[in-house]
Parts: structure tokens; C-alpha cells; sequence
């Protein structure tokens, strides 16, 4: 891979992990509602996901998604049943009182790429993009993509924490924070709904 292509493919990956999604919109959340240190073994477990989805769309697995039929009508089912699920578990961190509802845990963290309409459609474009073509082999492509998306996730996410602690700073707790936990829920509702329709 060329310096121009693999340059290409770092400014993708900065702006796709970088913008609103149902991870960093979680991510956030959670910042907003417990700090960064619980945040962080959930970001950990969503890289981890997003190793794993990322392998299997260099192994294959994402010509299976491309085709549509019954394997992605489940997904999208699975999809927004679990961000539903995510959706309502932040919204419990600031509408119940402390100690009465437990974190974001490393196995919810999991499944939030492997899950996310998103990180599939981002990682498809990429690997048909910068690396269905380019002369290397299987395994380069393989880990050139997966550490693409791990330096650019674990980036992009543990800001979106950080932002969602320094709102947790200015405003404290109560009713504006609750808001703004709403919110933030109800957008990633919407831009995993969004992302389904695409």
C-alpha cells in the first residue's frame, strides 16, 4: 500500500471513528454519567468487538452483509433491539438514584460495533475502498484495517468520554444532566435507525 492510499485510508478512519454514532454516543453517556474510569474497560470491550467485526469483513464475512436476504434482515433486528436495550440502561444511570442501577459492563461493551450498522458500513466502505485491490495480501489487508480502527476507536472514544465527563463537571447532576443523558440516548437511537435505513 502506497503512503497516498494509506493516508487516504487514515483521514477516513480519523472522521468515520471521530463523528456521532452508538458508540461514541455511549461512550459520552457514560462519561457524562460515572467518569472516565468507567467508561474505559467499556471502551476497551468495544475495541475489542470492533477487532473481531473488522477481521471477519477482511476474512469474507462482508460480502456475506453486502448481499442482503435473511443475514442482515436478523442483524438489523438484532441491531436496534440491542441499542434499545444500551439506550434505556443510559437513561437509567441519571433517572434512578446512585447504587441503585449497576454500569455499563466490559460484556455490554462487546457487542456495541459488532451491532452497529455504522461500524459495519464504515468498515465495508474502507475495505472496499483502500483494500480490495491493492495488490497485498489477505493478512496485511487484515491488519492494516483492524489497527486502523483500534488506534482511530480507542481515540475517538475515550474523547467522547472525556466530553461527556466535562458536561458532567459544568452541570453537575440533576435535571439538565438528565436531559442531556435523554437526549444523548434518543440521538443514538436515531443514528443507529438512521444507518439501518441507508
Amino acid at each position: 500500500m502506497d503512503w497516498a492510499t494509506l493516508s487516504a485510508f487514515a483521514i477516513f478512519v480519523a472522521i468515520m471513528t471521530g463523528t456521532p454514532g452508538p458508540g461514541n454516543l455511549t461512550f459520552m453517556a457514560i462519561g457524562a454519567s460515572a467518569g472516565y474510569r468507567t467508561a474505559f474497560p467499556v471502551i476497551i470491550a468495544a475495541e475489542i468487538g470492533s477487532l473481531v467485526l473488522n477481521l471477519c469483513v477482511a476474512f469474507g464475512l462482508g460480502q456475506l452483509m453486502a448481499r442482503g436476504g435473511p443475514l442482515v434482515t436478523f442483524f438489523k433486528f438484532a441491531s436496534m433491539t440491542y441499542m434499545t436495550y444500551l439506550a434505556w440502561r443510559i437513561v437509567q444511570l441519571n433517572i434512578k438514584p446512585k447504587g441503585e442501577v449497576s454500569l455499563p459492563t466490559f460484556w455490554e461493551g462487546l457487542l456495541i460495533h459488532p451491532l452497529s450498522p455504522k461500524t459495519w458500513a464504515m468498515s465495508l466502505v474502507a475495505f472496499t475502498s483502500f483494500f480490495a485491490a491493492n495488490g497485498m495480501g489477505l493478512y496485511e489487508n487484515a491488519a492494516i484495517l483492524t489497527a486502523g480502527f483500534l488506534i482511530g476507536g480507542m481515540i475517538s472514544h475515550s474523547m467522547w468520554a472525556m466530553v461527556g465527563v466535562s458536561i458532567l463537571k459544568m452541570i453537575g447532576e440533576g435535571t439538565l444532566m438528565r436531559g442531556i443523558t435523554i437526549a444523548m440516548a434518543v440521538a443514538m437511537l436515531a443514528a443507529t435507525a438512521w444507518s439501518l435505513l441507508l
